[in-house]
């Protein structure tokens, strides 16, 4: 089977990269803004809390290489599927430099097929327009299997679902913190994932993921 993953919120929680920037502000600009910036509600208002132009703060925050690390259950469930026989990928919105960063501190190239990672500015399309995932299919061939494990249920699945993908949404893999809303009653029924899990080592325990 070919197991797509989402990256921010699914693979690593993305405060943990927020936090990071923070302190990459902070050791640029002066530490005694950090605590006002971990304080804050959110990326926006921290920037804010430290009365500096926006335009000074935003290439420090996308462009620093991030001090983050891999969760455990991560590690654990891809190094599983990797073992398997499974072949593992990323499909990801977001700045090609950004993401090419965390995917590095991340260490994940050693699970994921380079030709398999899709980050939005590199391929000129967002996840939701459905490229990437046609394009994974088109790599891996039409009798192959495809799942996709993500964690925002306002674009995730919707491609993979109108594709025949098994969908899959981690719950609360930030621990609380996900950027992004994880309530379902705000799509529609079938942009929905397929079932959800607690944690990614749940993925171990699938049928269709049983070793090949």
């Amino acid at each position: 089977m070919t197991v797509i993953f989402d990256l921010d919120d699914t693979l690593y929680a993305e405060m943990e990269f927020v936090r990071s920037a923070y302190r990459e502000i902070a050791r640029k600009h002066g530490r005694e803004l950090l605590g006002p910036m971990l304080d804050a509600p959110s990326p926006r208002e921290a920037f804010d809390s430290t009365g500096l132009p926006i335009g000074e703060l935003l290439p420090i925050y996308r462009n620093h290489f991030p001090d983050i690390r891999l969760p455990w259950q991560s590690l654990y469930t891809l190094a599983s599927l990797k073992n398997r026989g499974h072949r593992l990928g990323i499909i990801t919105d977001g700045r090609s430099l950004t993401q090419r960063n965390k995917i590095r501190a991340l260490g994940l190239e050693r699970f994921m097929e380079e030709e398999l990672i899709f980050i939005s500015e590199e391929v000129g399309c967002d996840k939701i327009s459905g490229w990437s995932f046609e394009r994974v299919m088109e790599l891996c061939g039409e009798g192959e299997r495809y799942m996709y494990v993500g964690d925002n249920p306002m674009k995730d699945f919707v491609p993979g679902n109108r594709l025949g993908w098994e969908t899959v949404c981690l719950i609360n893999g930030a621990k609380g913190e996900n950027l992004f809303s994880q309530d379902f009653s705000l799509v529609a029924k079938e942009n929905r994932p397929k079932c959800c899990v607690d944690s990614l080592t749940q993925l171990l325990g699938f049928d269709s993921l049983k070793k090949l």
